[in-house]
């Protein structure tokens, strides 16, 4: 696309600022400069963590490498800095062979995961990531509404 910058650029984001949603076609890689980020997904209003990622740990590596939409929100926890890679910079950076390697894992995590979502797979003795209080379900879920609607779709 003409008159858009590509290579990887700086976004900084306000804590409560959302990265991105389930099932948006943004296909970008982000790396954490700095700040903390929560990964959840919805379950009707209901927020459920996922995972937190910090400083030096990435997300949207699915999306990048197989082009399919994000599979889970991310909302900044504190003030963020993320360094966001364009999926322009795929074949520039990566060999052929390299691209079709993690392709191929990716399609393998997403096929494990839909299995986890299924069959409600649970491991013995892991700690688990605690749940979030109705309140700040309550929070995240009117951030996520706030972004869907800033989007034109229905949260």
């Amino acid at each position: 696309m003409s008159g858009k910058l590509s290579g990887p650029m700086a976004l900084n984001l306000a804590k409560g600022e959302m990265v991105c949603a389930a099932g948006e076609q943004d296909n970008d890689l982000y790396i954490i400069h700095t700040g903390k980020l929560m990964v959840y997904v919805l379950k009707g209003s209901q927020v459920i963590p996922v995972a937190y990622i910090g400083e030096g740990e990435y997300m949207g590596e699915l999306s990048f490498f197989d082009g399919e939409s994000r599979s889970a929100c991310v909302v900044c926890m504190e003030d963020s800095t993320l360094i966001k890679i364009p999926v322009q910079e795929i074949d520039k950076q990566f060999p052929r062979w390299l691209l079709s390697l993690a392709q191929n894992m990716t399609k393998q995590i997403r096929s494990l995961d839909e299995i986890v979502r299924a069959k409600g797979i649970r491991k013995k003795n892991v700690e688990t990531i605690k749940p979030l209080s109705i309140e700040e379900q309550r929070e995240y879920f009117k951030i996520y509404s706030t972004y869907m609607k800033s989007r034109g779709a229905n949260a």
